[in-house]
């Protein structure tokens, strides 16, 4: 599992250095940090959240490409590169603790197996399904989504994105009914 927490740290590690070797960064890459550090917070306490580390990634990798533009530009490629290195160990959390955030609870950081590749997963309490709980199975089968239930109570759902989205929506939907 990603280290999303890891990663923002050590791309506030390279904005510090880039800023006192006078290299001025630009308010969205600011911005972006800010907020892609905020989402890896909410990633670390509601790690079923699948939607919220997309947009963690997504928002981090573009920090990171544009920090190290500017390092590569400030302090050239080698420097860069050495950067490029310590943000990816803190996104494994291989960083050792220099780079890394606390660790999230075992239960969230469990790796699925089981689940292809390329399929989108998330995990759900089986209670907060119990809107649908006696018709759990026909509508997995009508999102085409396959499910595992797992040892700490946790079912894992996986499938196409769309189909799980669509799902959870569907289940919203009836909870607010009932």
């Amino acid at each position: 599992m990603s280290d999303f927490l890891g990663m923002a740290k050590a791309l506030d590690e390279l904005m510090l250095e880039l800023i006192k070797n006078g290299v001025e960064i630009p308010a969205n890459v600011t911005g972006d940090l800010k907020t892609g550090r905020s989402l890896a917070g909410i990633y670390s306490r509601q790690p079923c959240e699948g939607d919220t580390a997309v947009k963690a990634m997504s928002i981090l990798e573009n920090v990171e490409m544009n920090l190290l533009s500017l390092a590569e530009t400030a302090c050239g490629r080698e420097h860069a590169g050495k950067w490029q290195q310590k943000i990816g160990a803190a996104l494994t959390g291989d960083g050792g603790d220099d780079c890394r955030a606390p660790a999230p609870p075992a239960t969230a950081t469990r790796f699925n197996t089981g689940v292809p590749r390329g399929e989108y997963w998330i995990r759900v309490k089986e209670s907060e399904l119990s809107a649908v709980s006696n018709e759990l199975e026909e509508l997995l089968g009508s999102f085409k989504l396959k499910s595992q239930l797992q040892d700490d109570g946790y079912l894992l759902l996986y499938g196409k994105k769309e189909n799980v989205s669509s799902f959870l929506k569907d289940i919203r939907d009836k909870e607010r009914m009932r």
